[in-house]
C-alpha cells in the first residue's frame, strides 16, 4: 500500500501492483540498456576495460529483474536488489578491478547502498526487505575495510555534509532507520487514505442504490484473441429496476442479450450503443412505456460502462407543450408583415419571429445573444435605439424609429421600429417594412413636384408663345400697313415686305415647332426611311441659314464639312427629320452665338455617320446638362430673356433622334461654346437604335 500517490494517475485504474510493475519494468529496461551501452563503450576504450565485470553484474541484476517481472513474480523481482553488494564488489572492492582510493570507494558504496534504500521505499511491500538489505551493507562495508587493511574504527567525513565525522556502518545505520520512518509514515498516511477511501466508496455504493435516476454497470468480455465476445451486466441500482419493471434474480441469472430486448424491444439498436460504437450520450424513447430517456455513457476503465438514464419524459413533455404553444403563437405573428423581436434592457437579442426570411440578413444563431451594438447599425442609431429601450421600460411608453437597411441583392429597405414595455427587463420590438409607403410617399411628393414644374413651364411656354406669337405678328401687321400705303416709296415698301416675309417664317417656325411638340407627346410623328442624296441635303441647309448668318450674326461664320466628297452620296434615312434635327441645332448655335463660328457636317467611318454641329457660344453650365432636353426649358425662361426661342427645340432633338435610330449626345461648358453629335448607320433598319 505504500507510496500509492507516486502511481495514482499511472495506467488510469490498474492495482497499485500493476502500476508499481510497469514502472519497475521500465526503469529495468532503461539500465539493462544503459548497461549494454557502457559495456561496449568500455570494451572499445582499453583504459576503462577494468570496469566492465561490475557493469556486467549490474546489468545481470537488471537482466533478472526483468525476467522476474514478466513471470509476474513482483516480489522476486524487488529482491533482486539484494544482489547488489556483488557489483559493489566488482567496483570498489576487488584489487584488480577497483582502481579507487580507500575514501572515494568508501563513499562510492554507501551513495549507491542509499540509492538502494530510496529504490525499497518505493518499491518493497513491508519493512523485512530494508533489514535484510542492511545488514547485508553491514558487512559489505566491514569486508571493504578490512580488504584494504584500514582499522575498523576510522571515521570518515559525512555524506554530502549531512553526517560529520562519523563512522560509515554509524552513517549507513541511520540513512537506513530515516528510510524506515519516512516508509511506515506514508505507509501509514495510505493506509489512512484508503480507510477513507473505502468509506467513500461505500458512500458512493448506497448513492448508487438510491439515485433517483437508473444506473447500469456493464463489462465487456473478450475472448483469446483479446476480441469483443459479450457484455456482462455487473451490477443495476433500484431506480434502474422500477424503470424497466426488473428484479435482480432476473438480472443475475439471465442472458444480457435477452435483458436488453426486455429493456429496449425495438426502441434501440443496443448493439451499437452499448457494444460495437457506443456513444457519450443519447436520447431514447422506450415505445412500450412511453418514456424517454437521456443517456449517459461513462468508461472509468477500460472495457468497463457505467450508463445513467435520466427519466426525461415529464420534460418532454412540459417541452412539448410549450412548443405548441410557441408554433401557434409564432404562426399568429408570422402571418403579420412584420418583424418581432424580444431585447433585453441592455440591448441583448433574447427572440424573434419573421415571415420574410429575405428581410432578415442573418441567421438565427446569428442574432440571437448579440447586442444592438453588434448588428450593424450605425453608432448614433445604436446609442438611439439602446436609449429608447431605456425609456420604454422605466416609462412605460411606446416610441418609434425609422431606419434603413440594405439586403444583400443591393436593395435598400426603410423599416419603422417600435419599441413597447414587455417586462421590467425586456421589450418587444416591432419592424415593419414601410419601403413601399415611403415610396409612395416620394412619388407623390415627386409627381406633385413634377405637375408643378410642367405647370410653371407650360405657363412660361404660352406666356414664351404669347411672347413669341405677338412680335411677328406686330411687325407683320404693322408693316403691311406701311407696305400698303400709296405714299410710301416702291424701296421702302420692298424692305416692308422683306420684314413682313421674314417674321412670317419666324412664325411658321414657332406654329411647326408647337406642331411637332403635339405629335411627339401624342405619338403621331412617323419615321419614314428612303435613299436620299446626303450631300445635296447639307448643302440646301447651308445656303438656308449661310443668308440668316450674313445679315444678322456678321460676325458669326457659318462653316460646313463634308465626310464625303461625292455628289451621288446618298444614305438610307428620313430626310425629313434629319433636316429638322439639324436645323434645330444650327439655329439654337447660331442664336447663342454672337461671335466666331458656327460648323456643321458629318463625319464617315465604316458604315456609320457622326452628324455634328459645333459653335463657339456663350455654351452651358453643368447643372443645366439633364434639363436642356426638357420641353419648354430654356436655361433663362424670364420672357425678358437675351435669346428668344420656345425653349423646345433639344425637346424635339433629342425625341427625333430617337425616333431616327439615334442618339443626342453633347459636350459643353460656360463660355467655350457647345458640341452637338449623333450617329447613324448608313442603312439602319426602322427600330435599331445605331450606336458606335
Amino acid at each position: 500500500m505504500n507510496f500509492d500517490f507516486l502511481f495514482q494517475h499511472y495506467e488510469g485504474v490498474l492495482s497499485l501492483t500493476k502500476r508499481k510493475t510497469k514502472v519497475l519494468t521500465s526503469l529495468s529496461l532503461a539500465g539493462l540498456a544503459g548497461a549494454v551501452i557502457v559495456t561496449v563503450l568500455f570494451a572499445v576504450y582499453i583504459d576503462y576495460n577494468k570496469y566492465i565485470p561490475g557493469v556486467i553484474v549490474m546489468g545481470s541484476i537488471f537482466a533478472l529483474n526483468l525476467i522476474f517481472l514478466f513471470q509476474g513474480n513482483y516480489r522476486s523481482a524487488v529482491y533482486v536488489i539484494f544482489l547488489l553488494p556483488l557489483s559493489l564488489y566488482f567496483f570498489f572492492i576487488n584489487k584488480y578491478y577497483s582502481v579507487v582510493d580507500y575514501e572515494a570507494g568508501l563513499r562510492g558504496m554507501l551513495t549507491i547502498m542509499y540509492l538502494a534504500m530510496v529504490y525499497l521505499v518505493v518499491f518493497s511491500q513491508n519493512i523485512y526487505p530494508f533489514l535484510i538489505f542492511y545488514a547485508e551493507s553491514v558487512l559489505t562495508i566491514i569486508y571493504f575495510i578490512y580488504s584494504k587493511n584500514y582499522p575498523f574504527g576510522l571515521k570518515m567525513p559525512g555524506l554530502c555534509g549531512i553526517f560529520c565525522n562519523l563512522h560509515p556502518v554509524a552513517e549507513l545505520s541511520l540513512v537506513t532507520l530515516l528510510a524506515v520512518l519516512i516508509y511506515k509514515y506514508y505507509d501509514n498516511l495510505i493506509a489512512k487514505t484508503a480507510k477513507e477511501s473505502q468509506r467513500n466508496k461505500n458512500q458512493i455504493g448506497e448513492t448508487f442504490r438510491q439515485a433517483q435516476f437508473g444506473i447500469m454497470v456493464l463489462k465487456i468480455e473478450r475472448d483469446s484473441r483479446g476480441e469483443k465476445s459479450g457484455i456482462k451486466i455487473v451490477r443495476t441500482n433500484n431506480a434502474f429496476n422500477k424503470f424497466f419493471k426488473l428484479s435482480r434474480q432476473e438480472i443475475a441469472d439471465a442472458d444480457y442479450s435477452e435483458i436488453f430486448v426486455k429493456i429496449f424491444r425495438d426502441s434501440l439498436n443496443w448493439q451499437d450503443e452499448f457494444f460495437h460504437s457506443p456513444r457519450g450520450q443519447f436520447m431514447v424513447h422506450i415505445k412500450h412505456n412511453d418514456k424517454w430517456f437521456q443517456v449517459h455513457n461513462a468508461f472509468p476503465e477500460p472495457d468497463l460502462m457505467v450508463s445513467s438514464f435520466i427519466n426525461v419524459t415529464p420534460m418532454r413533455q412540459e417541452i412539448q407543450r410549450l412548443k405548441n404553444r410557441e408554433k401557434r403563437l409564432t404562426s399568429l405573428l408570422g402571418s403579420l408583415p412584420d418583424i418581432f423581436f424580444i431585447i433585453e434592457k441592455d440591448g441583448t437579442y433574447v427572440d424573434y419571429v419573421s415571415n420574410n426570411p429575405e428581410l432578415m440578413k442573418l441567421s438565427h444563431d446569428e442574432i440571437i445573444g448579440k447586442t444592438i451594438f453588434e448588428m450593424g447599425f450605425s453608432s448614433p442609431m445604436s446609442y438611439q435605439i439602446y436609449s429608447s429601450i431605456q425609456h420604454v421600460i422605466e416609462n412605460d411608453n411606446i416610441e418609434t424609429i425609422e431606419y434603413g437597411m440594405e439586403l444583400e441583392n443591393g436593395k435598400n429597405l426603410i423599416f419603422e421600429m417600435r419599441l413597447a414595455r414587455l417586462n421590467d427587463n425586456q421589450v418587444i420590438s416591432i419592424g415593419r417594412d414601410i419601403t413601399s409607403r415611403k415610396e409612395y410617399q416620394y412619388k407623390l411628393i415627386e409627381a406633385k413636384k413634377k405637375i408643378e414644374e410642367a405647370s410653371r413651364l407650360k405657363s412660361a411656354f404660352l406666356e414664351n408663345i404669347s411672347h413669341e406669337i405677338r412680335t411677328p405678328m406686330n411687325a407683320i401687321v404693322g408693316f403691311s400697313a406701311l407696305a400698303m400705303n400709296e405714299n410710301q416709296s416702291n424701296d421702302k415698301k420692298n424692305k416692308f415686305l422683306e420684314i413682313v416675309s421674314k417674321n412670317a417664317e419666324y412664325l411658321m417656325d414657332i406654329i411647326t415647332n408647337i406642331i411637332d411638340v403635339s405629335e411627339i407627346e401624342t405619338g403621331t410623328m412617323t419615321y419614314t426611311p428612303g435613299a436620299f442624296p446626303l450631300n445635296q441635303l447639307m448643302y440646301e441647309i447651308y445656303q438656308k441659314y449661310h443668308s440668316i448668318v450674313e445679315t444678322s450674326k456678321p460676325g458669326v461664320k457659318l462653316n460646313l464639312l463634308l465626310g464625303n466628297d461625292s455628289p451621288d452620296f446618298e444614305i438610307v434615312n428620313d430626310n425629313y427629320l434629319l433636316a429638322k434635327i439639324l436645323n434645330h441645332l444650327i439655329d439654337n448655335a447660331i442664336k447663342f452665338t454672337t461671335e466666331g463660328d458656327v460648323t456643321f457636317g458629318y463625319e464617315q467611318t465604316g458604315e456609320w455617320i457622326k452628324f455634328f454641329v459645333k459653335d463657339t457660344g456663350i455654351g452651358i453650365t453643368r447643372k443645366d446638362f439633364i434639363k436642356i432636353f426638357e420641353f419648354f426649358h430654356q436655361v433663362d425662361n424670364r420672357i425678358s430673356r437675351t435669346f428668344s426661342g420656345t425653349g423646345a427645340g433639344l425637346s424635339i432633338v433629342k425625341n427625333l433622334t430617337e425616333l431616327i435610330g439615334s442618339k443626342i449626345e453633347f459636350e459643353s461648358s460656360k463660355g467655350k461654346g457647345s458640341y452637338f453629335h449623333f450617329t447613324i448607320a448608313a442603312n439602319a433598319p426602322i427600330g435599331v437604335v445605331s450606336e458606335k
